[in-house]
């Protein structure tokens, strides 16, 4: 039970430092393609349409949140033209996260704006809306709101936090095939083969000592019960045992493939065979590595704490048992009965039954009045 869960913090170690790896990568290409930001903006895109769109993210309110937000020209309703003019309409210049109260205000804002109806009911303004598709999906948010107040509102800000809720979705499965790209990419990059970590796991001590020693040291440094420079020492030591033990990288895979090369040149058809079977085992590990490097650094880190958690608690301790029930000795020897008479006139002749004073010591009766011990060979057994 020990190797096992010795080589289950082994990988999920190793899968962690890869994940995390693969997750900075991921937020960099993010920041650099702001895709938080155009799947924000394709979404309200979808929602109100390609103008009302533009015009949405040229708001003011919109703005004060964008880094620089792009500037559209916008024709309203009486041929007049909004002071709003456009320089450009990047997705890295818009925001990448918008409140749902933000979103109810100033889509009703632009509407009141494009008929010169302000504070007009937003039914009324719905009405109004040339836009056909975009007439219908507001039509059919607001059904049965019209008799509540704020009730629209409310209704607008639902069917916003609806959408966010399926975009969000699609973008974290965009994230996780993206980190399935990173996760190969740095498999076969570090040649981390996930077979072949699980087999030196498996027959090294060495090795599960260390990746477990690494995994107390990341539970360490999160649980903030060691200090910066004891954080320091034990990860530049980890560095070192960590190229020595896990066979991570290509140092040793070059001369298996000078073996091979010579082997596949003169070799039999089994010695090659083996060898083409070794590189599908090999192809299948690093494929697999990326699989785990696709499950995220969250998911990696969790794993790691709560087996070291279920290492360091140990084997349950057996349950006590009561001490055994020891019966009372029986007595074996002779019974002694202890009588003290009665005080009476009489004590030359003893009790009823008595005849005196019996210089044997059988007799019924004590002359001095006192105590008389008789003993009863009946309770102490056959007499021999």
């Amino acid at each position: 039970m020990e190797r096992v869960l010795g080589v289950a913090i082994g990988i999920s170690v190793v899968c962690l430092m890869l994940s995390i790896i693969a997750s900075h990568l991921q937020e960099l290409w993010a920041s650099f393609t702001s895709r938080r930001a155009a799947s924000l903006a394709s979404a309200i895109d979808n929602m109100l349409g390609k103008s009302v769109a533009a015009e949405f993210f040229a708001h003011p309110l919109i703005q004060t949140i964008s880094f620089s937000a792009p500037r559209v020209t916008v024709t309203l309703h009486d041929g007049k033209v909004s002071p709003r003019k456009q320089e450009g309409g990047a997705a890295a210049s818009r925001p990448s996260y918008i409140p749902s109260t933000l979103f109810s205000r100033v889509l009703i804002a632009i509407l009141a704006e494009r008929h010169n109806m302000r504070g007009a009911p937003l039914h009324s303004l719905v009405e109004k809306v040339d836009d056909v598709d975009l007439k219908r999906r507001l039509q059919a948010v607001l059904e049965g709101t019209e008799q509540r107040a704020g009730a629209s509102t409310l209704a607008l800000e639902q069917w916003y936090d609806n959408t966010m809720d399926r975009i969000n979705g699609l973008y974290k499965k965009n994230t996780q095939t993206i980190l399935l790209y990173l996760g190969i990419a740095l498999a076969v990059l570090c040649n981390a083969n996930l077979f072949s970590i699980t087999e030196k796991l498996w027959s090294s001590e060495d090795a599960r000592t260390v990746l477990t020693t690494t995994a107390q040291m990341y539970s360490c440094r999160d649980a903030g019960g060691c200090t910066d420079e004891r954080y320091r020492d034990a990860r530049s030591e980890m560095t070192g045992h960590l190229e020595r033990y896990i066979p991570v990288g290509y140092h040793q895979t070059a001369k298996y493939w000078r073996y091979a090369g010579k082997t596949l040149e003169g070799g039999s058809w089994d010695d090659r065979l083996e060898i083409a079977w070794s590189w599908v085992l090999h192809l299948a590990g690093w494929g697999l590595t990326g699989i785990a490097v696709s499950l995220g650094a969250p998911f990696w880190f969790d794993a790691v704490n709560k087996l070291i958690n279920i290492r360091l608690a140990g084997d349950r301790p057996p349950r006590a048992e009561p001490p055994p029930i020891v019966a009372a000795p029986q007595v074996t020897g002779p019974v002694v009965n202890v009588v003290t008479p009665d005080a009476g006139p009489d004590l030359a002749g003893g009790q009823p039954g008595g005849t005196g004073p019996d210089p044997g010591g059988n007799g019924g009766g004590n002359a001095d009045g006192g105590t008389e011990v008789v003993v009863d060979p009946v309770a102490s057994g056959p007499s021999t």
